[in-house]
C-alpha cells in the first residue's frame, strides 16, 4: 500500500512550493538570458568590425607612409628612408599574410596571429577578427570589402617588388639614371591606383557595420517576440489550469459533504503544524453546541472526552503519529446538556518527505446505539460465558446431582465417549480421573549401563509399571486436588479403551437466583444451594513432556545422551554418601571379607584438538559419540558414565576395586584405541589417558575424588598418554603433580586479585669497567638500578618464594600471564617516576618467547605508561632462546630497534652457548651462577669464566656475573674484567621503597649500581 504524503494527496509544502514558483518564473528566465546572450553576440560582432575598421586605417597608413618613404629614397639614396619603407609596407604585408593563412582549410593558429601582429592589430583583437573573417567572409556584407582587401593586396606586392629594384639600382650607384626615373613613376602609378581602392575598403567596411548593426537589431527585436509570445502562451495554459484544479476542488467538496450527511458522520481535519483543526458542522448539532462555538483549535476535542476514556485516545493518537497502528479508537463526548455520546474516531496521518506527521484527516461516527446493544447483549450471555470460559479445552456442566448436562467437543475427544453417551450420567461414570502414587525415581537411565530389552541406556518400563499399580481415583469435587496443585503433576484419565492422557483439571460452582455460592469442598447435601458445576480438564500431555525432557537434558550430555558433570557428581555423592559395601566380583586388592568400595575413572582422548583442528568440528562429534559407543559396549551393567565437557569423561564402578577396575580400565583403553572411522577423507583414530581411583570410599567428597582421577589422569599423559595410571596415596611422583595442580588455584587466584608484589635486589657495575658500558646515556655513571625479584602473598598474607609455584606455573602454562603482570606492574612503576632507579631489566619465560602477541602486548603498555624503551631491559635464558630460536630472534630485532636491551640469562650453560650467540643480538651476557660460586677454588671454573668473558667483549657486549656472595669473588671478577656482579655479596632481595633509601650504604666501596632486572625465579 502506498504511504499517504504529501505527494499523494497533493499537499503543497514549501518544497512543492518552491518549485511551482520555479516552473511560472523559468519563462522569463530563458527570455532574459536569451536576450542577453543575442546582445553579447551583438556586441562582440560589432567589437570584431571596428577592429577591422582600425586595422584597414592601419594598412592605409602604412601603405601612404611606404610611398612617402620610397620617393625619399630615390631623391636621396638614404638608408633611414629605406628602413621607413620596410616599415611601413611591412603593415599590409602582415595583414596579406594573416589573411592567406586564414584562407587554408587548416589555418596555422601562430601564422595567422604572427601576421596580424605585424599589421599592427591590438593582441585582444586578433581572437575576434579570425572568428570573424572565417565566419563572416561570405555574408553580403562583407563580401565587399573582403574583395577590396584582395585588389589592394595586388598592388601592396607590386609596391614592395618596385621597392626591391629600386633598392637594387641604388646599391649600384644608379639612382640618377633614367631607369631609376621609371621605377618612381611606376610607384607613383600603383600609389594613385590604390587610392581608390582604399577609399572603397574603407567604405565597405563601414557599410558592413552599418548593415550587422541593423541585421542583429532585427533578430533581437524578433527573438523577444517570439520570448513574449511563448511565456504569454505558459501563463496563460498555467491560468487555465489552475481553474480546473479550484473547479475540480469545489466539486470534490461537495461530493464529500454530501457524502458525509449520508452516513451521519462528521469531517475533522487537524493541522498538526499550525496547531489548528477544523470540524464539519455535524458535529456541532450531534452534541448540540452551535456552529459558531469556538473550539480550541489547538487540543481539539480533548476537553470533552470523558476523563477514563482520554488516556486510551491519546494512546491511540501517539502510536497512529508513530506509524505504530491505525488510528481507529472508540470514546465518549460531552454534549452541551451535560451528557455523552459514544463516537468512534478514524483518521489518518499525512506526512512529509522525511515521514514526519504534518496533517491528520479522519471522520467521526455516533455510535451510541451500537454500544447500548452491546451491553444488553452482555447481560444476556453472562451464564453461557461462565459455562464456556475455556472454550478451548474440555468443558463439563454438571447439575447440582454432579450428572452431566453439558460438555462441548474436545471433552469427547479427551474422554473417548460420544456425548450423547455422556449426557445425564454421573460425572464420576464417564470421568475416570486418577493420580499416580509417586512420579519414581529418575528421569531415565541416559548414564547407566543396561542390557534389557528396552535398550542400553535405560529401563522406563520399570518405573512407569510401578506408577500404574500405585495409581489411586481423584473426586474432583472434594478439593483435594485443584489447578495448580503440586499433588496434580501426576493426574490422568483412563478412558474406555485404557489409554491414558495426562490432564489437569479445574471446577466452578453455577450458584442459584440468590447469587448464593456452593462450597466445592462441600457434599451434595451443603452444596443445594448451588445449580451445578463446571469442570474444565487440561491436555497437559505436551507440557508434561516437555517437562521431562528438560530434567533430562538438566542432567544428560546432548551429544551422547549420557550423563553430564552435575549429574554424574550428584550419583557419585550418593554413593560416597551411602556408605555400604557389596560383595565383590573378586577378592583381589579387597578386604579380608572379600568386599570392596567404588572405583572412579577419569578418562582424556589423546590429541582430540588434533581431529578437531584438522578434521573439523562434526568429524570431532562424530569421534565422540564413538567413544561414547565404546564405554557403552565395554561397561557392566550398573556402571556410571558421563561426558564431564569437551574430550572429557568418567565411570563409577560401583562395588568394584583392586584387579577388576584395573582390567576394565585397560578394557575401555584398548576399546577406544580400536576406534576407526573415515572423516574429512582421513583415518580418524585416537587413544585415551585413563586416571584410575581404586577405591573412592576413601576419599572424603565428590572433590577430592574428581581432585585425585584428574591427577592421575594427568600422570597418564605426563608417562607418555594412552595408559592407564592408578591414584595412590603413597605416590611421591602423583603425590608432587597433585601439589603442583592444587597450585594452579592459587596463582590463579593470585592473578585475579593482584597478590603478587615485586622485591629488588641491585646489580652493581664494577669499578673501571664503566667505559665498556656501550650502551649506557651518559648520566648513567650516578644512576641507581636494581633487579626486582617476584614473590606472591598467600591468602593469609604470607610471603611465597617463587621456587614454590613457579614450577606449577611452567607446567600448566601460567607463565606468559604471569609474565605479562610483571610486565605490565614494571612499566606501571618506572611510569611513576618515584623511584631513582633508571634501567630496568625483565625476565621473560620461555613459554612468553612462543607468544606471537608478546611483543604487541609490550608495546601496547610502553604506549598507555607513555615511558622510554631505553629505560626497559629484558632478560631470556639461554635454554629458552635456543629452544624457540626464531622466536627470540624476531622479539629481540623488534624491541631493539625501538630502545629495548636485551641479556642473556644463564649462558654457558647450555652445550652451543657460543655458536647460538651468534644469532642473538643481545646487550649483556649473564655467566651461569654455577660457574661463579666455586671460583675461587677450581682453575677450570676460572678459565671458563674468563672465555666467556673475552668473547663476550670481543662481540660487543657485557658481562655480568651471577651469584656473587662475597667480596672475594667480587675482587676476582675485577681481576678478570668481568662488568657487572649481582649476587647476596653485594646486595640482599628487599622491598623497593627499602632498596630505594638503603641502596648507598649497601654498596660496597668497589662497586656502584649500574643495572636492573626483574626475575621470576
Amino acid at each position: 500500500m502506498r504511504p499517504i504524503t504529501t505527494e499523494t494527496t497533493g499537499h503543497t509544502p514549501e518544497p512543492h512550493r518552491a518549485r511551482r514558483t520555479t516552473v511560472v518564473l523559468l519563462p522569463l528566465w530563458l527570455l532574459a538570458a536569451v536576450m542577453a546572450a543575442i546582445a553579447s553576440i551583438s556586441v562582440a560582432i560589432m567589437a570584431i568590425l571596428l577592429a577591422y575598421v582600425a586595422g584597414e586605417s592601419d594598412w592605409s597608413k602604412g601603405q601612404k607612409d611606404a610611398v612617402h618613404a620610397l620617393e625619399r629614397y630615390a631623391r636621396t639614396g638614404a638608408d633611414a628612408d629605406w628602413r621607413a619603407f620596410e616599415a611601413g609596407i611591412a603593415i599590409p604585408l602582415g595583414d596579406l599574410a594573416a589573411k592567406r593563412e586564414m584562407n587554408r582549410p587548416t589555418p596555422d593558429d601562430v601564422a595567422m596571429r604572427r601576421g596580424f601582429a605585424q599589421g599592427r592589430v591590438a593582441p585582444a583583437d586578433i581572437d575576434g577578427m579570425i572568428w570573424g573573417y572565417r565566419t563572416l567572409k561570405n555574408t553580403p556584407w562583407m563580401r565587399p570589402a573582403i574583395a577590396f582587401w584582395d585588389t589592394g593586396d595586388t598592388y601592396i606586392l607590386r609596391l614592395a617588388e618596385t621597392g626591391a629594384r629600386l633598392h637594387a639600382l641604388a646599391g649600384a650607384g644608379r639612382l640618377g639614371t633614367p631607369e631609376a626615373a621609371a621605377l618612381v613613376r611606376e610607384m607613383q602609378a600603383i600609389d594613385s591606383e590604390l587610392a581608390p581602392i582604399e577609399s572603397g575598403f574603407s567604405r565597405a567596411l563601414d557599410d558592413a557595420a552599418r548593415n550587422t548593426r541593423s541585421t542583429l537589431m532585427l533578430v533581437l527585436a524578433f527573438a523577444a517576440c517570439v520570448l513574449l509570445g511563448v511565456f504569454t502562451h505558459f501563463i496563460r495554459r498555467a491560468l487555465a489550469r489552475s481553474d480546473r484544479l479550484e473547479a475540480e476542488v469545489r466539486k470534490n467538496e461537495e461530493r464529500l459533504t454530501l457524502g458525509f450527511e449520508g452516513i451521519n458522520a462528521g469531517l475533522w481535519d487537524w493541522e498538526i503544524a499550525r496547531r489548528q483543526c477544523y470540524f464539519s458542522d455535524w458535529l456541532y448539532a450531534q452534541l448540540g453546541y452551535d456552529a459558531n462555538t469556538p473550539f480550541d483549535t489547538a487540543t481539539g476535542l480533548e476537553p470533552l472526552v470523558h476523563a477514563d476514556d482520554l488516556p486510551r485516545v491519546q494512546h491511540a493518537l501517539r502510536r497512529h503519529l508513530s506509524r505504530a497502528t491505525a488510528f481507529d479508537v472508540e470514546f465518549r463526548l460531552r454534549t452541551l446538556a451535560g451528557g455523552y455520546r459514544w463516537c468512534r474516531a478514524r483518521g489518518q496521518a499525512l506526512r512529509d518527505a522525511r515521514g514526519r506527521a504534518v496533517r491528520m484527516v479522519g471522520c467521526l461516527f455516533d455510535i451510541s446505539e451500537l454500544k447500548s446493544a452491546e451491553a444488553m447483549a452482555c447481560n444476556e450471555r453472562e451464564l453461557a460465558e461462565v459455562t464456556l470460559a475455556s472454550i478451548g479445552e474440555a468443558v463439563i456442566r454438571t447439575d447440582a446431582a454432579a450428572r452431566v448436562t453439558y460438555c462441548n467437543a474436545v471433552a469427547e475427544r479427551m474422554l473417548g465417549r460420544r456425548a450423547d453417551s455422556m449426557l445425564g450420567q454421573p460425572f464420576d461414570a464417564i470421568c475416570a480421573l486418577y493420580c499416580d502414587g509417586g512420579s519414581g525415581g529418575n528421569a531415565g537411565n541416559g548414564g547407566n549401563v543396561h542390557h534389557g530389552e528396552h535398550g542400553d541406556w535405560g529401563d522406563p518400563g520399570g518405573e512407569e509399571g510401578a506408577a500404574r499399580r500405585n495409581a489411586r481415583r481423584v473426586d474432583v469435587f472434594s478439593g483435594t486436588h485443584a489447578a495448580g496443585n503440586d499433588a496434580a503433576a501426576d493426574l490422568h484419565v483412563v478412558r474406555p479403551d485404557g489409554s491414558r492422557l495426562a490432564v489437569d483439571y479445574s471446577v466452578s460452582n453455577l450458584t442459584d437466583a440468590r447469587g448464593q455460592r456452593g462450597r466445592p469442598g462441600a457434599d451434595h447435601a451443603q452444596a443445594r444451594d448451588s445449580i451445578g458445576r463446571v469442570v474444565v480438564l487440561y491436555d497437559v500431555s505436551a507440557l508434561r513432556e516437555h517437562a521431562a525432557r528438560l530434567a533430562y537434558q538438566a542432567t544428560h550430555d546432548e551429544l551422547t545422551d549420557i550423563y553430564n558433570r552435575r549429574e554424574f557428581e550428584r550419583r557419585l555423592a550418593a554413593l560416597i554418601d551411602e556408605g555400604t559395601r557389596a560383595p565383590c566380583e573378586i577378592a583381589a586388592h579387597g578386604d579380608a571379607t572379600g568386599r570392596c568400595g567404588h572405583s572412579v575413572m577419569f578418562l582424556d582422548l589423546d590429541q582430540f584438538k588434533v581431529v578437531n583442528d584438522t578434521c573439523g568440528h562434526s568429524t570431532g562429534d562424530e569421534l565422540i559419540r564413538q567413544v561414547c559407543a565404546a564405554l557403552k559396549s565395554t561397561l557392566r551393567p550398573g556402571d556410571i558414565v558421563a561426558r564431564l565437557g569437551g574430550d572429557e569423561f568418567a565411570v563409577v564402578l560401583p562395588h568394584c576395586g583392586g584387579a577388576l577396575a584395573w582390567r576394565l580400565a585397560e578394557n575401555l583403553r584398548e576399546a577406544i584405541a580400536a576406534i576407526r572411522f573415515t572423516g574429512a577423507g582421513r583415518v580418524v583414530q585416537t587413544s585415551v589417558s585413563i586416571g584410575l581411583v581404586g577405591d573412592a570410599a576413601g576419599l572424603a567428597s565428590v572433590k577430592e575424588v574428581m581432585k585425585a582421577a584428574d591427577v592421575a589422569c594427568y600422570m597418564a599423559k605426563e608417562k607418555g598418554r594412552n595408559r592407564v595410571h592408578r591414584f595412590r596415596f603413597d605416590d611421591e611422583e602423583l603425590s608432587q603433580t597433585h601439589t603442583q595442580m592444587s597450585w594452579v588455584a592459587d596463582i590463579k587466584a593470585a592473578l585475579e586479585n593482584d597478590q603478587f608484589c615485586l622485591y629488588g635486589q641491585q646489580i652493581l657495575a664494577l669499578a673501571g669497567q664503566r667505559t665498556r658500558a656501550v650502551h649506557t646515556h651518559a648520566h648513567d655513571a650516578e644512576a641507581v638500578h636494581v633487579e626486582l625479584l617476584l614473590r606472591m602473598r598467600s591468602a593469609s598474607g604470607a610471603l611465597v618464594p617463587p621456587s614454590a609455584f613457579i614450577g606449577a606455573a611452567e607446567r600448566f602454562d601460567l607463565m606468559p600471564a604471569i609474565d605479562r603482570w610483571v610486565i605490565a606492574r614494571a612499566f606501571a612503576l618506572i611510569a611513576t617516576g618515584t623511584h631513582r632507579f633508571e634501567t630496568w631489566a625483565i625476565n621473560l619465560s620461555g613459554a612468553s618467547l612462543g607468544d606471537e602477541r608478546l611483543a604487541d602486548y609490550i608495546e601496547e603498555q610502553q604506549r598507555r605508561f607513555a615511558i622510554p624503551f631505553a629505560r626497559v631491559c629484558f632478560e631470556i635464558t639461554e635454554t629458552a632462546a635456543i629452544t624457540n630460536l626464531r622466536g627470540a630472534i624476531a622479539l629481540i630485532e623488534r624491541l631493539r630497534a625501538q630502545g629495548c636491551r636485551f641479556a642473556l640469562d644463564d649462558f654457558g650453560a647450555g652445550m652451543s652457548s657460543l655458536n647460538y650467540l651468534k644469532h642473538l643480538n643481545v646487550d649483556y651476557l649473564k655467566i651461569d651462577g654455577s660457574f661463579i660460586r666455586g671460583i675461587l677454588d677450581n682453575p677450570l671454573d676460572q678459565a671458563i669464566v674468563r672465555a666467556i668473558n673475552q668473547v663476550a667483549h670481543a662481540a660487543g657486549k657485557l658481562t655480568i656475573a651471577e651469584f656473587v656472595e662475597n667480596a672475594a669473588i667480587v675482587d676476582c671478577m675485577i681481576a678478570m674484567g668481568v662488568d657487572f656482579a649481582q649476587g647476596y655479596g653485594v646486595g640482599l632481595p628487599v622491598p623497593l621503597d627499602e632498596l630505594d633509601t638503603a641502596e648507598g650504604a649497601r654498596t660496597p666501596p668497589h662497586a656502584r649500581a649500574d643495572a636492573i632486572a626483574i626475575d621470576v625465579t
